[in-house]
């Protein structure tokens, strides 16, 4: 039987919010979704403490981990996510309903091990996550506006994980998302992105699985990064690699996680 390969609004209603979560975040096994948590920590520190940022994360999933080292340095923060199901999740966690998925060990990792804190602000960083939060809206990197008309301003920071490789189709719908990125910055602002490059000599796409459905994710390399970023007109990039030990979410085994900083230049 040929294997159905998802894509774009079947993100609406083929995407099982609950079994992702319960694949990759019951426990911090798996090194491919904690590899960049100690970066975005170093990331955030970069910044003076006494600036508050305001902070953008699109393509947030149901995830809300990538947002804890920012709340220091946050005046507030905008999560946004392509799906209802995925925006839902977030919003059970804000709002503390029984049904939320728990992000206790998490919070207790990138706190107490990776920061360097005390059991004690645990709690008090998870309530200051809540209160950072402004709103949990829609996005479609692919469009253009790419928010609601009232998000679409200039942040200081912009940050995005595992977004644009499955909301791309192409190296063009890829070049454009980044431009879209671009435009959402204040002159000085820094973008954080956590993606995967992948060996592209033989085929230019790949996919991931989730529950027992597979969707699409385009084939990326560093000099396809690379250009992309230039191009729309950010300087100071930084790249950091690392292979990964286990890779359950992508079949083929030929991918590796890769992380991007970059600036909007001041005018």
């Amino acid at each position: 039987m040929e294997r159905i390969v998802r894509f774009g609004e079947d993100y609406h209603d083929k995407f099982d919010t609950q079994a992702f979560l319960e694949s990759y975040f019951s426990d911090l096994s798996d090194e491919f979704h904690t590899f960049p948590l100690p970066y975005i920590h170093k990331f955030y520190q970069s910044f003076h403490s006494d600036k508050k940022l305001k902070i953008l994360d699109i393509g947030t999933g149901p995830i809300i981990i990538n947002s804890i080292s920012a709340v220091p340095y946050a005046s507030e923060i905008v999560l946004s996510d392509y799906t209802e199901n995925n925006r839902e999740a977030l919003r059970q966690w804000l709002e503390k309903d029984p049904k939320a998925h728990d992000w206790t060990l998490f919070f207790k990792h990138i706190v107490v091990d990776i920061e360097g804190g005390e059991e004690k602000d645990v709690a008090v960083r998870e309530k200051e996550l809540r209160s950072s939060i402004k709103a949990i809206v829609p996005c479609d990197v692919t469009k253009d506006p790419l928010l609601p008309t009232e998000f679409m301003e200039e942040y200081d920071v912009l940050s995005s994980t595992l977004c644009l490789e499955s909301a791309c189709k192409s190296v063009d719908d890829y070049n454009a998302a980044v431009k879209r990125f671009f435009q959402l910055l204040k002159p000085g602002g820094k973008m954080f992105i956590y993606g995967l490059e992948r060996n592209t000599k033989f085929s230019n796409w790949t996919m991931y699985k989730v529950g027992n459905e597979f969707f699409y994710n385009i084939r990326l390399s560093k000099e396809m990064i690379t250009k992309a970023l230039q191009n729309a007109g950010f300087i100071n990039i930084e790249r950091v690699a690392s292979e990964f030990k286990t890779q359950k979410l992508f079949p083929d085994h030929d991918c590796w996680p890769v992380i991007y900083t970059a600036v909007k230049q001041l005018v």
